[in-house]
């Protein structure tokens, strides 16, 4: 267990997870929304978000890759990709659901550019 200090909180971490994915891997897929890697990975409601966009590519990798790195920080390899959705709060700020239940002892940050997209997942204790 570490502790860190968070908007002068102490709080201690159960598990760290980070991922990154290179964006030109989900160009492929940023013209069928219906592509079964699509269904299969990503809710509805993180779809309809993705292809909000202009260009849904970006968003894609972000949004797989926080999924990936909180799979990483809850250390559970047998976590389905499906059972895990990245919301969006009113503020914008990314959150985790897993089987449709907020998970508050998570938090994520995800990053993109043109090229790549990183997350990383604090998972509180």
């Amino acid at each position: 267990m570490r502790r860190v200090c968070y908007n002068n909180t102490i709080m201690t971490v159960k598990g760290i997870g980070i991922d990154i994915a290179e964006t030109k891997r989900f160009f492929p897929f940023s013209k069928d929304r219906e592509n079964r890697f699509l269904v299969s990975n990503f809710s509805k409601g993180e779809l309809d978000y993705c292809f909000s966009f202009h260009d849904p590519t970006e968003h894609l990798a972000g949004t797989f890759a926080a999924k990936e790195a909180v799979v990483k920080a809850i250390g559970n390899q047998k976590l389905l990709q499906s059972t895990i959705e990245i919301r969006r709060e009113k503020s914008g700020m990314p959150s985790v659901w897993i089987a449709n239940k907020k998970q508050k002892s998570i938090f994520i940050s995800i990053s993109h550019t043109k090229d790549i997209a990183t997350s990383i997942a604090i998972q509180q204790k």
